[in-house]
C-alpha cells in the first residue's frame, strides 16, 4: 500500500483553520509560524485508503465499552429520518498489524433519500467519547456535492464541493438549513437509493478531494522504511 505524508505548509489559512477546526487565533499563529519555517509540523506517513468498504464493521464487532455511545448516536439518527446506517472503522495506526479502535464514522442516509450524513465518534484511550461535526451532503450530480455542517471555520470539502457551516445548529436544525438550500438550487439532485449508493458517492468525493491534495502537494507519496 502506498504511503504518503501531508504538507500543511501547503494549506492556506482558510484551510488550515477548517482541516484542523481549531480555535481561530491560535491556528493563525501556528500556521504563520510554520509558514516562516520557525516551527516544523510533525508528519507521519500514512496509508491512503480510497476505499471505506473495507473497513466496514458490524455493530456487534464493537468493544463493549464503546457500545452505548454508538447506540446512542444510531437512536438519535434514526430520529432525525436516517436509514440505513453503516458503521466505518477508524484505526489508530493502520500500519500495525493489530489495528486499535481509535473510532467510528457513522454514514447515513436520510429517508427522502435526497442526502447522507456522516459523523466520526473517536474513542481516546482516556475520557468519554468525542462526537465531532456533523456534515449532511447532497449531490447535484456524481462529481459534485453540497455540503451543510455545524463544523467551525469549514470551507468547500474539495473544488467541486459547495459548502456552508452553521456552528451552533443540532442536527435536526441542519436537516432544515440544507433542504432550504436544496429548494434554493435551479437544479435537482440525484436521488440516493440505497446504502451502497451512498457509500460510493461518499468514496468518489473523497478521492477527488485525495487527487486535488496530491497534485499541489498538500500530500506527498513517501517511500516505506
Amino acid at each position: 500500500m502506498e504511503l504518503y505524508e501531508e504538507d500543511v505548509r501547503k494549506y492556506s489559512l482558510q484551510e488550515y483553520l477548517s482541516t484542523y477546526s481549531i480555535n481561530p487565533v491560535l491556528g493563525t499563529v501556528l500556521w504563520f509560524l510554520m509558514k516562516v519555517y520557525l516551527i516544523r509540523p510533525q508528519s507521519n506517513p500514512f496509508p491512503l485508503c480510497r476505499s471505506q468498504r473495507e473497513h466496514l464493521i458490524d455493530l456487534h464487532e464493537i468493544p463493549e465499552r464503546y457500545q452505548t455511545e454508538v447506540s446512542a448516536e444510531l437512536k438519535l439518527l434514526k430520529e432525525a429520518g436516517f436509514i440505513e446506517t453503516q458503521l466505518i472503522k477508524l484505526p489508530s495506526d493502520s500500519r500495525q498489524s493489530e489495528h486499535k479502535l481509535a473510532g467510528i464514522t457513522f454514514m447515513s442516509l436520510h429517508e427522502a433519500k435526497l442526502m447522507g450524513v456522516t459523523v466520526t465518534v473517536y474513542f481516546p484511550d482516556e475520557g468519554e467519547p468525542v462526537r465531532m461535526s456533523y456534515y449532511i451532503v447532497s449531490f447535484p450530480d456524481s462529481v459534485s456535492s453540497i455540503t451543510t455542517s455545524n463544523q467551525r471555520n469549514l470551507i468547500d470539502f474539495e473544488p467541486a464541493d459547495t459548502a456552508s457551516s452553521h456552528p451552533d445548529a443540532k442536527l435536526v436544525e441542519l436537516i432544515q438549513i440544507h433542504q432550504q438550500r436544496l429548494e434554493g438550487l435551479n437544479r435537482s439532485c440525484l436521488t440516493i437509493e440505497n446504502r451502497e449508493d451512498l457509500l460510493q458517492l461518499f468514496e468518489d468525493r473523497d478521492n477527488r478531494r485525495l487527487d486535488y491534495n496530491i497534485s499541489r502537494g498538500v500530500l506527498k507519496r513517501v517511500d516505506p522504511l
